[in-house]
């Protein structure tokens, strides 16, 4: 079974629809004036973040969304109906990102909206363009384009602690003994193949706990989905690495090789530059990442000893914690740089029995108080956009030589003005949108046109970047469907 927590789909908003250039003829009216209406704006693509999911699944199999278009404009001052947007539902914690990988936006709280693609405008009717020297303009400008684009959402599971372990250490009956989960239990490895996220309340304070399915060994080199789940590991404050008393001869190496994996998979991630060490602090352990002496993240480590009811007893289970503590602190002094007393390592230890319930009160108190009197420290360091559309660098920019000999055998320029004229590509949001919302071929549509990007400063633009008459401009097309124009300057 794939554990589905990242997905590929492309989402499109609608068209807003034409103006309508038409004019009142009645009998007994005369100079009746213009009687259109403006076309209907298109549907926006809007991401909405709700508690009650908690999985990508739905777009496992759809994978295109599209908005409504809006409608036309029509006679009789009769506007165009709006389309209709499209929500999409997104778990809490869930990145959007575009097809680089770098993030738009992280959905964080239940019930934040975030408008992914705008809907086109609506395309405007003659009425707007009357004045007192023009009473019947004889143009309307058509509606805006749709966009489109490729998007890839990855589910964040949000949890304060996490519970870290080798398959078959009981780690699911314990987020289900002290929460109301009901994670999937049997008496097999790999049991577990999905993260289960629960909430626990303690007192009047209530936190998330995430069960990770098993790791094993090399898992930051994604054995066994090892990358997948790590990720979710490392968006939690405290780390629980659970081990199994009924098995000696093996748990005593499995804390030091997972605690080895997130520190793998944690330079893997944030590059080898990255400092990775071990501390006590206030009596935790905090497991921090530097990098350029800033710190990207502060965990605190406990270790919880599971299964005490097949052991229960005292004697043996001291050698247990010795040779453990032995054992973690061969790996801490080499690669973390700290040698663990016992009296802190006991302090950050607790022994538990997921099937009679013994310790899980104190160990989920201990929590509670760390999560309330500790602060986050964390550093995102991937790019994060607060605007879902991405940002051009240079708005003009010389045209390349084998791009004008294809315009020349295209018929776009002709062979003489080639010679002297330039073709420089213009890259700019709204000087496209004013350029494909226009009926081209409408002399009063044209002549507003250009009065327009007079107003707008674009022809100043054009001046410094010595643009002049019968240059040709290319105008970069942000539209889905639509190629770029040609216009003569």
């Amino acid at each position: 079974m794939q554990f589905y927590d990242e997905v590929k789909i492309e989402i499109k908003s609608g068209k807003g629809w034409d103006g309508l250039a038409s004019g009142r003829r009645e009998s007994g009216v005369p100079f009746g004036g213009p009687n259109g209406g403006d076309g209907g704006n298109g549907g926006s693509i809007v991401f909405l973040a709700d508690e009650n999911e908690n999985t990508l699944l739905p777009y496992k199999y759809r994978k295109i969304f599209k908005a409504n278009n809006g409608e036309n404009g029509r006679t009789k001052d009769q506007y165009g109906a709006n389309g209709e947007s499209t929500i999409l539902k997104v778990p809490v914690g869930t990145l959007v990102k575009n097809e680089k990988w770098d993030i738009l936006k992280q959905m964080t709280t239940n019930g934040e909206k975030r408008t992914a693609l705008k809907g086109g405008e609506w395309g405007k009717w003659n009425i707007h363009f009357k004045n007192a020297v023009n009473q019947f303009p004889n143009f309307a400008l058509l509606g805006e384009p749709w966009q489109e684009k490729n998007v890839i959402l990855e589910l964040q599971l949000l949890a304060d602690v996490a519970l870290v372990g080798t398959p078959s250490v009981w780690k699911s009956s314990l987020i289900n003994s002290v929460s109301h989960t009901k994670a999937k239990v049997a008496d097999y490895p790999f049991t577990t193949l999905v993260p289960n996220l629960g909430s626990i309340q303690s007192g009047d304070y209530h936190f998330n706990m995430i069960d990770i399915p098993g790791l094993i060994q090399w898992a930051a080199d994604g054995k066994w989905l090892g990358n997948a789940f790590l990720r979710h590991i490392l968006k939690a404050r405290v780390f629980c690495f659970v081990a199994d008393l009924d098995r000696l001869d093996k748990w005593i190496n499995d804390v030091s090789n997972l605690l080895e994996e997130i520190v793998e998979y944690s330079k893997n991630k944030f590059g080898d530059d990255v400092k990775i060490h071990l501390e006590e602090n206030d009596g935790y352990l905090h497991l921090i990442a530097k990098k350029d002496e800033e710190i990207i993240f502060d965990k605190i480590i406990l270790f919880v000893l599971n299964k005490y009811d097949l052991l229960n007893d005292e004697e043996i289970l001291k050698e247990y914690k010795n040779e453990l503590l032995k054992n973690i602190n061969k790996f801490c002094k080499k690669e973390l740089n700290l040698n663990i007393k016992s009296e802190v390592f006991e302090k950050n230890i607790f022994v538990v029995s997921a099937a009679t319930h013994f310790g899980l009160e104190n160990w989920t108190k201990h929590l509670m108080s760390i999560l309330k009197n500790t602060k986050t420290v964390e550093v995102e360091i991937d790019k994060m956009d607060d605007d879902f559309e991405e940002r051009e660098t240079d708005m003009i920019s010389d045209i390349t030589d084998q791009e004008k000999e294809k315009l020349l055998e295209d018929g776009y320029i002709d062979e003489i003005n080639s010679k002297y004229a330039k073709v420089r590509e213009i890259n700019n949001p709204e000087f496209c949108k004013m350029v494909f919302i226009l009926p081209w071929g409408n002399d009063e549509a044209e002549s507003w046109f250009w009065n327009m990007i007079e107003e707008k400063w674009f022809l100043a633009e054009f001046e410094k970047e010595w643009i002049r008459k019968w240059d040709v401009l290319k105008i970069k097309s942000y539209y889905a469907g639509k190629d770029d124009k040609y216009i003569l300057y």
